[in-house]
């Protein structure tokens, strides 16, 4: 499973997050999970398990310090694929 993780500034306020997951040779992916700074912003179950699956999001406001993303995703044997975005 490859996953590809990154971020953008909003021009007007925020950050937009995107995430691309791609599935192996003999994976499906089942549900992807992402979170933003700890909170949990996404949690979806693949209706018919895909080969590939992508998405924006766009977090508005402001968010001093370090912000991190992060990316679950799972397979249809239950194997997870996690990746990480941290920014300042």
């Amino acid at each position: 499973m490859k996953i590809d993780l990154a971020h953008t500034k909003d021009p007007l306020i925020g950050w937009n997050i995107q995430v691309k997951a791609v599935a192996g040779k003999g994976e499906r992916i089942s549900a992807v999970r992402i979170s933003v700074n700890g909170f949990d912003v996404l949690d979806k179950k693949v209706d018919s398990p895909a080969d590939q699956w992508q998405t924006e999001l766009s977090q508005k406001g402001q968010f001093p310090g370090e912000n991190e993303a992060r990316v679950t995703v799972t397979d249809e044997k239950g194997s997870e694929t996690r990746a990480v975005d941290l920014w300042w």
